[in-house]
C-alpha cells in the first residue's frame, strides 16, 4: 500500500464507492437493524472493546498506513489519530465498568405517596454522517455511544475516505458485535444515500460532523422527510482565532500556532484560521516563527520524516491557492511558502492579513498562517468575534486577567489558554454555536448521555 503514489489512491476509493450500496440495500440494513432488539449485557460490551482495543494494536502499521492511504496525511498524523482511538477505547472501558446512576432516582423521591422511576430508553435507529477529516476516531465518536445506550448505529462515512471507518467496523464485527447494532453505507453520491436514509421514519437522531453547509442542508432533509422534532446534532465548520499577547511566552507561542495552522495540513474543524498578534511584539514573534517553520518537512506522506502530507482532493488544493493570491493581491505580504504539487501545499505564512479577506472569514482548508496585527486586546477580541463559526479559540498570555476576558467575551464552544484551539479531551463535550453547531455536545460521555429517550413511571 505505501508504494502507491498519491493520485492512485483517491482513484482507487472511488472505485471502492461506485461498488457500493443502493436504495434496496440500505432498506435491507434498516430493517435489520430495526428488526432485533435484543441487548449486550455491560461485559459483553467490556469484552468487545478489550478485543477491539488488542486487535487494533497487533494491527496499528497495517491501519496507520491505510488512514495515510486514502486520507493523504503524513503517517505522523496518522499516528496520532490512532492513538486518539485507542484513548477512546480505554475511556470507553471506563465509562461502561462505572456504576450508572440516575441522578433523580438516586434522590428517591417519595411524595404523598407516589414514587417516580427515571428510565432511559434507547433510541430506535442514529444515522451518523463522518466527514473525510479524522476518519478513523470521528467514526468511534459515533459508534460507542451508540453502543452504550443500546440504540443502533447506521454510519455513512464520507466518500472520500470511507475505507478506515469500514476497517474498524470489520473489526467490532470480528470482536463480536452484533450486525444489528451497527451498519455502515458507502458510496459516492452522498446526497442521494441521506435523502434515502430519511425517508425511513424508524430515524430517531441524526448526528452529523461536516460543514456548515452540508449540516443546514441535511436539516432541511430532516423537515422535508417528516423528521422536525427529530434529534439533529451537528458539528460543523470553524474560523479559530490565536490571539497572542504582548506578554506571551514566544517560543509556546510559535509552537501553537505552528501545530494549531499546520498539523493535519489545516484540515481540521478547530484548525487556526486566523493568528492575532499584538503590534509590539509582532516581529519578534514573525521572526521566531519563520526560524522554526522550516523544519516542518512536507510532501510524500508514507515517508516517515514527513510532517504535512497533501490536502485531500483538488477542491481543496484550488480553493487553498486562491485564497492565497486574493489574500496577496489585496495586501498581504508573502513571508514564507511557495509549493505547489500533486495536492501538496507547503507552509503558507502570510503577514498584513485583513480580517475582512476571505481567507480569515471563510473556513480555508490547508496549511496556512494567517497573521493579522492587532492594537490590543480589544482589537483581539473584536475581531476573534467577526466571524458565524464558533467552534473554538486561544489566546496565549501570562495574564489571568487577559485569558478570562477573552474567554468571557469570545462565544466559543471550547477556548484554550496557553495552547491549540484543536485540544480536546475524549470524556469533555465539544462542539460549537451558530455556523458551528446548535449548542448540542459531542464528545464521547455528552453522545453517550444523549443517544436515548427518557421516561418516567409514577408508582401511586
Amino acid at each position: 500500500m505505501p508504494n502507491l503514489n498519491i493520485k492512485n489512491s483517491f482513484q482507487i476509493t472511488k472505485i471502492i464507492n461506485v461498488k457500493s450500496d443502493n436504495k434496496n440495500s440500505i432498506k435491507k440494513k434498516i430493517k435489520l437493524l430495526s428488526k432485533n432488539s435484543s441487548k449486550l449485557t455491560l461485559k459483553e460490551k467490556i469484552k468487545i472493546f478489550l478485543k477491539l482495543k488488542k486487535n487494533l494494536l497487533k494491527d496499528k502499521k497495517k491501519i496507520l498506513n491505510l488512514i495515510t492511504f486514502e486520507t493523504r496525511v503524513s503517517l505522523k498524523d496518522s499516528e496520532y489519530e490512532f492513538n486518539r482511538v485507542i484513548d477512546c477505547i480505554n475511556l470507553s472501558i471506563k465509562f461502561l465498568k462505572r456504576k450508572k446512576q440516575n441522578l433523580i432516582n438516586s434522590l428517591v423521591i417519595n411524595k404523598k405517596g407516589v414514587k417516580v422511576n427515571i428510565f432511559e430508553c434507547p433510541l430506535k435507529i442514529v444515522f451518523a454522517i463522518t466527514p473525510f477529516n479524522l476518519p478513523f476516531v470521528l467514526s468511534f465518536h459515533k459508534i460507542f455511544p451508540a453502543i452504550y445506550s443500546d440504540s443502533r448505529l447506521m454510519l455513512k462515512p464520507s466518500e472520500k475516505t470511507p475505507l478506515s471507518s469500514k476497517y474498524l467496523i470489520k473489526t467490532l464485527y470480528n470482536c463480536g458485535l452484533p450486525k444489528n447494532y451497527l451498519q455502515y453505507i458507502i458510496g459516492s453520491n452522498p446526497k442521494k444515500i441521506v435523502k434515502s436514509v430519511l425517508n425511513h421514519k424508524e430515524i430517531d437522531m441524526v448526528s452529523f460532523t461536516g460543514s456548515s453547509k452540508i449540516g443546514m442542508e441535511i436539516k432541511k432533509m430532516m423537515i422535508k422527510n417528516n423528521h422536525h422534532l427529530k434529534k439533529f446534532v451537528p458539528e460543523l465548520g470553524g474560523c479559530s482565532s490565536l490571539i497572542i499577547c504582548n506578554d506571551a511566552n514566544l517560543k509556546k507561542a510559535v509552537k501553537i500556532a505552528l501545530d494549531g495552522c499546520f498539523k493535519y495540513s489545516g484540515q481540521r474543524c478547530t484548525s487556526v484560521r486566523r493568528v492575532l498578534v499584538e503590534n509590539k511584539i509582532a516581529n519578534k514573534f514573525i521572526k521566531l516563527l519563520l526560524q522554526n517553520v522550516n523544519k516542518i518537512k512536507y510532501g510524500n506522506p508514507f515517508d516517515k520524516y514527513t510532517d504535512l502530507g497533501p490536502v485531500i482532493d483538488t477542491k481543496i488544493y484550488n480553493n487553498a491557492k486562491l485564497q492565497v493570491k486574493k489574500a496577496i493581491r489585496s495586501g498581504a505580504k508573502h513571508l514564507y511558502g511557495n509549493f505547489y504539487k500533486d495536492n501538496v501545499i507547503s507552509p503558507i505564512i502570510l503577514d498584513n492579513v485583513n480580517i475582512n479577506m476571505e481567507i480569515v472569514s471563510k473556513e480555508t482548508f490547508g496549511p496556512i498562517c494567517p497573521i493579522i496585527r492587532v492594537k490590543n486586546i480589544d482589537e483581539a477580541i473584536k475581531f476573534s468575534n467577526k466571524t458565524k463559526y464558533k467552534m473554538a479559540g486561544a489566546i496565549v498570555t501570562k495574564s489571568k486577567k487577559k485569558y478570562q476576558k477573552a474567554f468571557n467575551q469570545i462565544e466559543v464552544g471550547q477556548f484554550s489558554v496557553n495552547g491549540p484551539p484543536g485540544f480536546r479531551l475524549e470524556e469533555a463535550p465539544f462542539g460549537g454555536f451558530e455556523n458551528s453547531g446548535n449548542g448540542e455536545k459531542e464528545g464521547l460521555i455528552m453522545s453517550s448521555e444523549s443517544m436515548r429517550k427518557i421516561r418516567v413511571l409514577y408508582q401511586h
